[in-house]
């Protein structure tokens, strides 16, 4: 790859996060580094960056975005600190939730995960069930964060808790829901918070969806800090293991299924049968984005995409 490509992989990076109003560092150009066609060490992305600088690209306090954009490295360290105070508070109800053996794993994701969050927005988690008790994660879950009055409406979002987005531990890869050319997808999947993770799923997760290297070949997986972490003492989870058992379980999930169905919104059953992927509905997965914005990301960054770079 010529120079000049490099430079339109590097552009595409900070333009794919100017989407979202965040600046990046040199260390994470490098590792958020969009489809270069070779491998590129830190040194020479941090050399093409300082070519890129001032004619393209404008650098504040470590933080570099495009020229002219209306950014600031004040800001994002503004979202930090709102996405540090909604992690303490999403920590509280995720503990809650982490009791039911059901779950095998709570992972915050979309912009709080990689701390770029607004006062007003919520909090969005991906939970990982245990293999065929799914519905029985989300039945319990939601219902606790319905009796604490923690789930987001259409007039009330503010650091409610998003339970939207299920999958069972038999089921980590997430290419099967790929759009076509589905950035945000291959981001959000490398940028997910493991809070609470019983068995080690993260790594399973990670390695599950190691497609994404093909898009983003310098991914790493998340070290997260232990004071943003969730142990749950197994011991706790005893009375509740009746949920797993094989008997009692089994009748409770399709219970729980029943139930959930009968009362779920008819839209969201209408887009779940056109096998789109915003909505899913199923004993692997339960997604229940029908306002998925992905296709107005990708159409967005591609109408800036340095046409030299491939996807």
């Amino acid at each position: 790859m010529q120079h000049s490509d490099l430079h339109n992989s590097i552009l595409n990076t900070i333009k794919y996060f100017g989407l979202f109003k965040f600046p990046l560092t040199a260390n994470e150009i490098h590792k958020y580094l969009y489809a270069p066609d070779q491998d590129y060490s830190y040194k020479q992305v941090l050399f093409a960056i300082n070519k890129l600088v001032p004619q393209q690209l404008d650098c504040q306090e470590g933080f570099y975005f495009l020229k002219n954009s209306k950014f600031s490295a004040h800001q994002r360290k503004t979202n930090y600190l709102t996405a540090e105070n909604k992690i303490r508070k999403a920590k509280k109800f995720i503990r809650l939730i982490s009791w039911l053996p059901t779950i095998k794993a709570v992972f915050i994701c979309n912009k709080l995960a990689y701390f770029n969050s607004s006062p007003d927005d919520d909090i969005d988690l991906l939970v990982i069930a245990k293999q065929n008790r799914i519905w029985l994660a989300r039945f319990y879950s939601t219902l606790i964060m319905k009796i604490l009055n923690r789930r987001p409406t259409a007039h009330d979002k503010k650091n409610k808790i998003c339970l939207s987005f299920f999958i069972s531990e038999d089921n980590l890869n997430l290419q099967s829901i790929a759009l076509e050319n589905d950035i945000y997808l291959v981001y959000w999947i490398n940028q997910v918070l493991p809070i609470y993770d019983s068995a080690n799923i993260y790594k399973d997760f990670y390695n599950a969806n190691s497609w994404t290297k093909m898009y983003l070949p310098n991914r790493q997986p998340i070290e997260l800090n232990s004071r943003w972490q969730i142990s749950q003492k197994k011991h706790w989870q005893k009375p509740l293991q009746i949920l797993c058992s094989p008997r009692i379980g089994n009748l409770l999930e399709k219970v729980c299924k029943q139930i959930q169905l009968k009362i779920m919104p008819t839209h969201l059953k209408q887009l779940a049968q056109e096998k789109n992927s915003s909505v899913i509905i199923n004993d692997q997965m339960l997604k229940f984005h029908d306002k998925d914005k992905r296709r107005e990301i990708k159409q967005k960054f591609f109408s800036l995409f340095q046409s030299k770079t491939r996807f």
